[in-house]
């Protein structure tokens, strides 16, 4: 939680030290020593759900032509929502609250067991470094000092991971996708699609909650509907981050903010 406040993400919280975590803290040395005398302190918060929360949750057809026809792709469940506002994954959040048995049940001045998170204002970025070896793309100030780190997800095919020097694009909040059938070769349903589909925006749309377009057609940084699944190879091309960390990254970005991509 520490980690995640200062900027320097550990993907997402789970209650372990695992190698993302271990990594946020290379990334900075000195942020990771700062990080480790403050691990004793109160992360903990009661959190009392608020009023309509549970009013953009339904569940999601699985094809893609039925979810083209809806309005938003929202969050599928309450607890899918409750993870992603305060980042941690469905288990541990399951394991904070282990007297909750129906998530779907929760009502208005219930109350929860989350992280106290308290995000610190992030600097804008000279430059991105991402680094296809370590999945991680490193903000950082004009002097090459580390503002900020995002544990990412690449390409699974090594022809499709551009490497040089790119440039950012375009910053789109809660993007549409548009879904091409001939990238999905591994879908059953996309070999019956004869023509591309316009998926509709929200959490669980494949590009997420942000979009980072770069100067390469189809290439860019974004959301992800499974930030659990962050730091694995799975990508057809573009690097995935969880929604959280795609929004936080774009706050420090503008047109034209140099994006590095190095073996």
């Amino acid at each position: 939680m520490a980690l995640d406040n200062e900027g320097f993400s550990p993907g997402t919280i789970d209650g372990r030290i695992g190698p993302r975590m271990i990594q946020a803290m290379n990334v900075s040395p000195d942020v990771g020593r700062t990080t480790c005398l403050r691990m004793n302190a109160g992360w903990w918060q009661t959190w009392k759900v608020p009023a309509d929360f549970s009013k953009d949750v339904a569940p999601l057809p699985e094809g893609w032509t039925a979810r083209s026809k809806l309005k938003a792709l929202t969050y599928e469940t309450v607890r899918e929502k409750v993870a992603e506002r305060f980042h941690v994954s469905e288990d541990f959040l399951q394991f904070l609250n282990p007297t909750v048995r129906d998530w779907s049940r929760l009502r208005e001045n219930d109350t929860l067991k989350v992280p106290a998170l308290s995000p610190r204002r992030l600097p804008r970025a000279d430059h991105l470094s991402v680094r296809l070896s370590d999945k991680v793309i490193v903000a950082l100030d004009a002097d090459n000092h580390p503002l900020a780190s995002f544990p990412c997800s690449i390409a699974a095919k090594k022809e499709k991971r551009p490497v040089g020097k790119l440039e950012v694009r375009v910053l789109a909040s809660d993007p549409e996708y548009l879904f091409d059938p001939k990238l999905f070769e591994e879908s059953a349903e996309a070999k019956t699609i004869k023509s591309k589909l316009m998926i509709p925006p929200g959490p669980n749309n494949p590009v997420g909650a942000m979009w980072i377009g770069l100067d390469r057609p189809g290439y860019g940084i974004h959301g992800s509907p499974w930030p659990e699944d962050i730091g694995k190879t799975e990508s057809h091309g573009c690097f995935r981050l969880s929604n959280w960390d795609a929004k936080r990254l774009a706050g420090m970005l503008k047109i034209g903010t140099p994006v590095w991509i190095e073996n």
